[in-house]
């Protein structure tokens, strides 16, 4: 019986939730996993304490000479890095387990070296699933990552540093896109979930918008009378897009602005594309614009993109780190009652062209705010 570990926790700026698929053999590394899995399967759920997993906690900041930094790269507070950077404090060659720099000035560094989840609670749950978990995952990857996602004291000196939205191909990006591509960059069940996340938000007569758009714009099949305008890059790939009701082929590294008037889209979606804008503040004060009061931005990716046009930045963090950088845009433009949520851990379609490359799907990232209700 598929199973899933559910992990949901708050933050001083929104709420989280993971979830991890996991086979059988994953919890037998912990009885106290082994006896909440027998559980699940018995009555549906099974509820246990999450602090063991979660350490090391209620650790002091620890003071390091910058010098021993050794990333090679300019360190930036509030970045997570992991302990193998700082010489005093990796537990071994590869220890990759993260921690956050608070500080680093005048000759001196200063980590926070506890898990990132320590400084608040989690609930922990394991329940049934309708996913195939992939082979192989550990329950201890649940907490391998999740936390990164909160929010450093100051996201703008953390995120908006100009050289973050450099790229290593900063030609124009109509040249890049003037060929259609009809092909898909996410496997099959990455995207079967990206719809179904959609569908929570989605109501019959709603005017969404479809940012950065192609060819599929990924919405599920009900409600089928959505209106839906789309802003992309390719106009036969948008004219293929059977789902779209406006079109508008525009370069958002080029011109920012949006052709459409103050509130008049109730969901703006964008699909595996935040990592390529340049301006991207810029442009989610526009999709604010846009959007209606309660009007949800509702932004996904992956971990595969394309290198030469993701900006700098995109690449330099870990994949939960990239869910605190789009936290802390949607914060910056405006948008409340955040929430992220990822999906680890379903397993990948056989004929998937990369199925021999690893067993495990292209795992969900998601985040999303809404206009508050006073616009």
């Amino acid at each position: 019986m598929p199973l899933e570990a559910e992990l949901t926790w708050s933050s001083e700026h929104g709420s989280h939730r993971e979830r991890l698929l996991l086979a059988d053999p994953a919890f037998l590394a912990d009885g106290r996993w082994a006896r909440a899995a027998e559980q699940a399967r018995a009555a549906g759920r099974a509820e246990l304490d999450a602090s063991p997993w979660i350490t090391p906690a209620g650790l002091a900041p620890v003071e390091l000479a910058a010098g021993q930094f050794r990333l090679g790269v300019t360190p930036l507070p509030g970045r997570f890095y992991p302990r193998l950077a700082f010489t005093n404090l990796a537990q071994g060659p590869r220890d990759m387990h993260p921690v956050r720099l608070l500080d680093y000035h005048d000759g001196h560094a200063l980590v926070d070296p506890n898990h990132p989840l320590a400084t608040g609670a989690a609930r922990l749950v394991m329940q049934h699933s309708d996913l195939e978990p992939a082979p192989g995952r550990r329950m201890a990857e649940l907490f391998d990552g999740p936390g990164l996602q909160r929010l450093p004291a100051d996201p703008a000196a953390t995120f908006f540093q100009l050289d973050g939205f450099l790229r290593e191909d900063d030609s124009a990006d109509r040249q890049f896109y003037a060929e259609p591509r009809f092909t898909q960059h996410l496997d099959a069940a990455c995207r079967a979930q990206i719809s179904r996340l959609y569908s929570r938000f989605l109501q019959p007569g709603q005017r969404v918008l479809d940012l950065m758009a192609s060819w599929d714009s990924h919405l599920p099949d009900a409600p089928a009378d959505l209106h839906v305008a789309a802003l992309g890059m390719n106009q036969a790939e948008l004219a293929a897009n059977p789902r779209l009701h406006e079109v508008v082929v525009r370069d958002l590294n080029v011109r920012d602005d949006l052709p459409w008037d103050d509130a008049q889209f109730d969901v703006m979606l964008c699909t595996a594309a935040i990592e390529y804008l340049v301006r991207p503040r810029a442009v989610l004060a526009e999709v604010r614009r846009v959007l209606r009061p309660g009007g949800v931005c509702l932004i996904t990716f992956s971990d595969r993109w394309f290198p030469p046009k993701a900006i700098h930045l995109w690449s330099q963090l870990h994949p939960f780190e990239r869910l605190s950088f789009t936290l802390a845009l949607l914060g910056d433009a405006g948008f409340a009652d955040l929430h992220s949520e990822t999906l680890r851990g379903m397993t990948r379609p056989d004929d998937d062209k990369y199925a021999d490359q690893r067993n495990y799907a292209d795992p969900l990232f998601a985040a999303w705010g809404k206009v508050p209700a006073s616009g």
